[in-house]
């Protein structure tokens, strides 16, 4: 099962996708962070192997508030990022992604799909990466597993650092970088190595040989081996939430 669906948001309409699998029933969700370069049909094709293994996922447009845009992702080694992607990434801020991410919740909760959701998982990949990490550490009432892969940006100098949010979570979180990595240094790794080791044992750090953006399978960086690890590595923890299901009141999608 899926289906485009729109919440109204004070920002304006925002889009998501979703896939789940047959059945009422209730079901574990997973909500998914989109790169930089937007919701697109490779990403889109995250949520069905989702849904293949039993969760509901849900991939929303970021970038809602700016029209919604999905731009052309930049396929090669050096290869120049569109600097539209670059201010719309710059624009989001967690703040935003956390009024969307219990927008979804919300919704989810209230039978939007028209199936039970017992808990939430929450994968962000580049951009995404800061964002999931926000969820876990802002929304552990719902949101109980996490995972950041081949983020971006996890450390700035300037305001609030995403990976100070690290010391908020509480529930399992993992960190899947890259070696080849330039918006993940390895000055920026190791300090969130550092932090992660500090917050507890429930967040890990595992660095991967591959390149940034090893995920996507139209991308050159894409790495088949790698891509696989993460996604046992997602399923196991996702599969791992508790189960315990939530009344709510399913209206047909």
């Amino acid at each position: 099962m899926e289906g485009d669906f729109k919440i109204g948001r004070p920002g304006g309409q925002m889009p998501f996708f979703a896939a789940w699998p047959e059945g009422g029933g209730p079901f574990r969700a997973v909500l998914i962070y989109m790169d930089l370069f937007g919701p697109r049909d490779e990403v889109r094709d995250f949520c069905r192997q989702f849904a293949a293994h039993g969760f509901v996922a849900v991939l929303h447009n970021m970038f809602y508030r700016l029209g919604a845009p999905i731009f052309e992702p930049a396929n090669g080694r050096d290869d120049p990022v569109d600097p539209r992607a670059l201010e719309a990434g710059e624009a989001t801020t967690v703040e935003m992604a956390l009024e969307d991410t219990n927008a979804l919740i919300d919704a989810l909760d209230g039978g939007l799909l028209g199936v039970g959701i017992t808990s939430f998982g929450a994968i962000g990949y580049c951009m995404g990466g800061r964002h999931a990490l926000a969820a876990c550490a802002r929304r552990s009432d719902r949101v109980k597993a996490g995972l950041s892969v081949h983020g971006g940006k996890l450390v700035r100098e300037d305001g609030v650092s995403p990976h100070s949010l690290i010391q908020d979570v509480t529930v399992p979180f993992h960190f899947a970088l890259a070696e080849d990595d330039p918006t993940c240094p390895d000055t920026h790794q190791l300090l969130i190595e550092q932090t992660a080791r500090e917050t507890g044992p429930h967040i890990s750090c595992q660095k991967y040989a591959a390149h940034h953006g090893w995920s996507f399978p139209a991308r050159w960086s894409y790495d088949a081996d790698v891509a696989d690890k993460i996604w046992t590595k997602a399923f196991d923890m996702f599969a791992s939430m508790p189960n315990d299901a939530r009344t709510a009141a399913p209206s047909a999608p």
